[in-house]
């Protein structure tokens, strides 16, 4: 059976349960730098999500990998990625690796009144997770971090709130960063835009949701909106590409896991093993057992 991604709901349980020595004094909030490792812990996590918000710096790697949700990539140098408490994630760790992390829970910034995926866009689902440093960016940005981790490792009594003003000023600073990169590109039009986002969602939402209005409503469009934007640009309706990916992933797992029937229409999102059965039929003319069958 395959294993469920598991969650990690407190830093701390994060750190015991991987093996990792590293403890936070402060519930809701840890900065470290890799280097403080020295060699330590494991060297691959499998997907999981976590409870907390993450900001990693990456100097140097060589051999790093990191995938965030689908997107899978070789980290090498000089970038910034984001993760939010629904992202999910896996790494793969190169003992040389060089840069800073940061961990922080919704509460550290409780007196924030925005709404962290939409004012701070590198930690939506919808979004690119990643921004690439230009040189000129690198010194002021390493500076940040490491007064971070300075502060962090003080004993000053107003140590909690000059780290929780450090790093929404921080979040701020790669906000301005993510804006002056996106000047740079030639922009995509407003209807591209909201496609690309549209399934950047679903494929990290298909199980949860799987109608359309569901998307529109997280995008602030009505369904009728989408509907025809995304036909228009793709010559599918948006029912049509989430139902797409829903049997996408159904086959994947009919092929790759040991699953039974029932186990794979839980994980799909499906409240009765029925009711996959005929989705699945209605898409691909077989039931899952004989379209596993035929594979085999």
């Amino acid at each position: 059976m395959k294993n469920p991604i598991r969650r990690y709901k407190e830093i701390n349980e994060f750190f015991e349960a991987t093996g990792f020595e590293t403890r936070t004094d402060i519930p809701d909030f840890l900065v470290f730098s890799f280097e403080d490792f020295s060699g330590k812990g494991p060297m691959a996590m499998q997907p999981y999500q976590k409870d907390f918000y993450h900001i990693t710096l990456v100097l140097k790697a060589k051999k790093a990998e990191i995938t965030i949700d689908e997107q899978h990539n070789t980290v090498q140098e000089n970038f910034l990625y984001f993760l939010s408490t629904e992202h999910i994630f896996s790494w793969k760790r190169d003992l040389n690796i060089k840069g800073f992390t940061i961990f922080f829970k919704p509460s550290f910034l409780n007196f924030y009144t925005g709404t962290f995926e939409k004012d701070f866009s590198f930690f939506d689902l919808a979004e690119s997770n990643m921004i690439e440093l230009s040189p000129s960016r690198i010194k002021e940005v390493l500076e940040d971090f490491n007064k971070l981790y300075k502060e962090y490792h003080t004993s000053s009594v107003y140590r909690k709130q000059i780290l929780q003003t450090l790093v929404l000023a921080l979040l701020y600073k790669f906000k301005g960063i993510q804006e002056e990169f996106s000047a740079q590109e030639i922009l995509p039009s407003k209807k591209q835009s909201l496609v690309f986002k549209f399934k950047n969602l679903v494929n990290n939402l298909f199980v949860t949701y799987k109608q359309v209005g569901d998307y529109a409503k997280k995008m602030f469009v009505s369904a009728n909106t989408l509907n025809k934007i995304v036909k228009d640009l793709t010559g599918k309706t948006a029912k049509e590409i989430i139902n797409d990916k829903v049997i996408l992933e159904s086959k994947k797992m009919l092929l790759y896991t040991s699953n039974d029937i029932s186990e794979i229409a839980f994980t799909i999102g499906f409240d009765e093993p029925t009711h996959f059965i005929r989705f699945f039929k209605a898409h691909t003319l077989q039931t899952p057992k004989e379209y596993r069958n035929q594979k085999m």
